[in-house]
C-alpha cells in the first residue's frame, strides 16, 4: 500500500527528480510529483508567543521592530496516523521535534531569480532514525 502524503502548507509542493539542478527556469524540468495543499482548515501554522520587544534595528533610516518569540509548534496538526505523512514548513517541523510523521522540503529547487519553487526530496526534521 502506498503512503499517503498530505500537504499542510498553503501552496502546491513540486517535487523534482533527484538530478534536477538547484536553479531552473520554471517549466524547463517536469516535477515527478505535485502535492496540492490540504484544505485551509487543515493548515499547520506555527504557534508562537511574544516574550518581549527589543530595541528596534535601524537600517537605511528605517526602524525595524525586533521581537523575542518562543515557538510552540502547531496546535492544528492532525494526530499521527500509520502510513500518513504531513508536509509542513521547516519551522513547523523543527518546532515539533516529537513528531515522527512530519516532512519538510529538502534539497530546494529555485527559479533563476532565487525563489524556491520546489524540492528534490523531503527531510525528517526531528533528527532521529526513520520511522518504521
Amino acid at each position: 500500500m502506498a503512503d499517503q502524503i498530505i500537504n499542510l502548507t498553503p501552496h502546491d509542493m513540486h517535487v523534482y527528480p533527484p538530478d534536477c539542478p538547484d536553479r531552473i527556469e520554471p517549466g524547463s524540468v517536469q516535477p515527478i510529483a505535485v502535492i496540492p495543499p490540504a484544505p485551509a482548515e487543515m493548515r499547520a501554522p506555527l504557534d508562537k508567543t511574544r516574550i518581549r520587544v527589543e530595541s528596534p534595528l535601524t537600517f537605511n533610516g528605517a526602524e525595524i521592530p525586533v521581537n523575542v518569540v518562543q515557538h510552540h509548534g502547531s496546535s492544528n496538526l492532525p494526530p499521527p496516523e500509520r502510513g500518513v505523512w504531513f508536509v509542513v514548513a521547516l519551522v513547523v517541523g523543527l518546532a515539533n521535534p516529537d513528531r515522527r510523521d512530519l516532512l519538510v522540503p529538502d534539497e530546494a529547487v529555485r527559479n533563476l531569480g532565487g525563489s524556491m519553487i520546489g524540492c528534490r526530496s523531503f527531510g525528517l526534521p526531528y533528527g532521529g532514525e526513520s520511522r518504521g
